[in-house]
């Protein structure tokens, strides 16, 4: 059993797991680190700069943040908790218009129809091992959503 899936529990009130996609894939989450770091480098050396190298580091790694850190998820009757090393959302079902599954996981939407504003305000549960029993469980509690267009 995948790491990921180590800690699913799914009794009809509670399922929680892990993901951490750079686990998952080694050789990219490396070669994005060392990307991360040359051009760091690169920007010292063509601004000659420490400051703006340090800069560009910490930016790239907080944009990359939730591929290298590993997210809890957790999902019972009140709603949906998602925690990470360095943040903590929840969120109760009830803020939830419907939902959008596709094969890497579900994303929750707070409108019935999938806009810009969707993303941003939405939350995305990453479950690629899990997939249709998490799709079953937030379907007793959030409606499917309509494809867009329709």
């Amino acid at each position: 059993m995948s790491e990921t899936q180590a800690d699913v529990q799914h009794n009809g009130r509670v399922m929680e797991w892990t993901q951490w996609p750079a686990r998952d894939r080694q050789a990219l989450s490396v070669s994005v680190a060392v990307f991360i770091i040359v051009i760091s480098a690169v920007v010292v050396l063509s601004y000659e700069s420490v400051w703006y190298g340090v800069m560009v580091l910490v930016a790239l790694f907080a944009a990359t943040a939730p591929y290298y850190l590993p997210t809890n998820y957790h999902i019972d009757k009140d709603g949906v908790r998602l925690r990470t090393p360095l943040t903590t959302t929840v969120r109760p079902w009830e803020a939830f218009a419907a939902h959008f599954a596709d094969e890497a996981g579900v994303f929750l939407s707070p409108y019935s129809k999938l806009n810009w504003m969707a993303y941003r305000r939405g939350i995305y549960l990453r479950c690629p091992d899990n997939l249709a029993e998490v799709k079953a469980y937030v379907e007793q509690f959030v409606a499917p959503g309509k494809p867009r267009g329709g």
